[in-house]
């Protein structure tokens, strides 16, 4: 099961923009958006696990009543909503990156993962 839904990347970015970074080829495809929000959720769901288990944590994260911490899902969203944007963002080509307007939300969540890692922050969360 997935930490976050489109709901929450919904709430992160709006969903009018959610869907405008969804539809690559800008033709509407219920279908093809669908498949980018779920496979950016995937992304984001995927460096998560792998930010938890080099922090000791166990996958999928949940808490002592099998819940999905907030922090969790909401990091979940922050970084599917990014993988959306950047495919449509400009890219620094000094720096091979996305240049957007989201940079301090790409900054916030790596320095979550890197937190999560080192132990700084302690999820309430069951550990592997």
């Amino acid at each position: 099961m997935a930490y976050s839904v489109e709901a929450d990347l919904n709430l992160a970015y709006g969903e009018t923009n959610i869907q405008t970074y969804a539809d690559l080829d800008r033709d509407d495809d219920a279908a093809k958006i669908a498949a980018r929000i779920a496979r950016a959720i995937a992304v984001g769901d995927a460096e998560i696990d792998d930010a938890a288990r080099r922090g000791g944590y166990s996958t999928p994260i949940k808490d002592q009543d099998g819940d999905t911490p907030v922090t969790i899902t909401n990091l979940s969203a922050v970084l599917a909503g990014l993988w959306l944007y950047e495919a449509v963002a400009s890219m620094d080509t000094k720096r091979g990156e996305a240049a957007h307007k989201f940079t301090f939300r790409r900054s916030w969540a790596r320095r979550m993962k890197a937190a999560i890692i080192s132990g700084d922050i302690k999820l309430d969360a069951v550990s592997g």
